[in-house]
């Protein structure tokens, strides 16, 4: 398909920051081009004074929870650790293949109406074979690109880790350079034991972990006193701290543990909206972010929405910090992180000349100049507010004037809610596990 895109202002990262240029951009056979490379275009889009970014990262989403609302658990959950014994470890001990290939179609679906076309998911499910891979068949289907990591713990016996490990190295040999990839899922420090920890450092070679890091006190309470350190520290000692690596959270680091992650080539995610649901501690962006540790963020299967999570994030570091003068400089680097993680795994920004295109076209004119200066206080005042009006992934426009394109799955979307009572039947019945 040969493709012109009119007149919008085309928003490109760079190594330090942002080139804002309005400028008609051309797509032939799935590629960018910035000079008409055809005579007649298949297509014209008028996106006059629109915007254009490279398609946005979702950096930690949990596709899992997709079937979650209206759940029958118990309430109240009393603390952290009974939210995730009440719902979460229920639901997700309660999860098949076919509420999870719904639940992937869904969150595809979410993620492309807001923008998203990269998403790095940390999943767990009642089942394990092939279950990355059932997935990254949405991901492919729907033209998203990302990572997927299967969650390992101790929490459902020896067989479960065994057969959770074994799913992560699978997956992550077979999709190796592919525009799905494989991470290595952990779940948090205070369900793996080092007896754990030694199996997944021996076994996953240098594969970057995705792992939940202080998202409650609990974790780094428990590392402290049962190992005597952090819990960068304890990941460290085993080797798993390796580059490109997500550490989710990290609301309750010490200062050993930064002094750690400023020497390491990682990714800091913050899930801001989730944090405040659950009622914990939020870990201070701008205290990262000073410290040159890449910080970006998720959505932690809250929302599909990037931009949400990013103008979040933003605002709750000057509520933190009771400092007003912040949020430029932090929104600033969690944007641009936003695309660093995607081209750390190898997966193109999809804007520069010659890339294979991953665009979106926010429905945003500015009213008032739109500039590489001005660009900020457009985006956290107004782009982040406005809706994506088109996606398009090398030559397949997913989102067509705010509709998506693809009608996938639709047996599982016409028996959702069958698929759904059965599966909260089966959450019932699980409820005894972690009683």
């Amino acid at each position: 398909m040969n493709l012109e895109i009119r007149n919008a202002y085309i928003v490109t990262p760079q190594k330090d920051g942002i080139d804002v240029e309005k400028k008609t951009l051309f797509i032939k056979n799935g590629k960018i081009h910035y000079q008409k490379p055809f005579q007649t275009p298949d297509r014209i889009i008028d996106a006059a004074n629109k915007i254009i970014f490279p398609g946005l990262t979702n950096a930690h989403h949990h596709i899992y929870s997709t079937l979650s609302k209206g759940v029958p658990c118990d309430v109240p959950f009393q603390n952290f650790t009974g939210n995730l014994k009440k719902l979460w470890w229920t639901l997700d001990h309660s999860l098949n293949k076919e509420d999870m290939i719904l639940s992937t179609a869904i969150a595809m679906k979410d993620s492309i109406s807001f923008g998203v076309t990269t998403v790095f998911d940390h999943h767990i499910s009642g089942y394990t074979e092939n279950a990355e891979s059932d997935m990254a068949d949405v991901f492919k289907a729907y033209g998203v690109s990302g990572t997927i990591a299967f969650e390992i713990s101790d929490r459902n016996g020896e067989d479960f880790f065994q057969r959770s490990l074994a799913e992560n190295i699978r997956f992550a040999k077979a999709q190796k350079g592919k525009s799905v990839q494989g991470m290595i899922g952990l779940h948090a420090s205070f369900t793996l034991s080092d007896s754990s920890l030694r199996k997944i450092a021996d076994a996953t070679e240098d594969f970057p972990i995705h792992v939940h890091v202080a998202e409650g006190e609990i974790d780094g309470i428990q590392c402290q006193e049962k190992y005597g350190k952090g819990l960068i520290e304890r990941f460290d000692d085993f080797g798993l701290i390796r580059d490109d690596s997500l550490l989710i959270h990290c609301s309750n680091l010490t200062k050993k543990d930064l002094e750690i992650l400023k020497e390491r080539d990682i990714f800091i995610v913050q899930a801001v909206d989730s944090n405040l649901n659950n009622g914990l501690n939020v870990g201070n962006i701008s205290k990262f972010i000073s410290e040159d540790i890449k910080t970006t963020v998720g959505t932690d299967g809250m929302h599909p929405s990037t931009m949400k999570a990013l103008k979040n994030s933003m605002i709750f570091a000057k509520y933190l910090n009771k400092n007003c003068d912040l949020g430029y400089p932090e929104m600033n680097s969690l944007f641009m992180n936003n695309f660093k993680l995607k081209t750390a795994f190898g997966l193109p920004l999809g804007i520069n000349e010659g890339d294979p295109a991953d665009i979106a076209i926010f429905d945003y004119e500015p009213a008032t100049p739109f500039n590489d200066e001005q660009f900020l206080g457009h985006l956290i005042f107004g782009i982040s507010e406005s809706r994506c009006q088109y996606v398009i992934k090398e030559d397949e426009i997913l989102l067509d004037d705010y509709h998506i394109t693809k009608d996938l799955y639709k047996e599982l979307f016409d028996n959702s809610w069958k698929i759904s009572k059965d599966m909260f039947k089966r959450f019932e019945e699980n409820k005894k596990l972690y009683k």
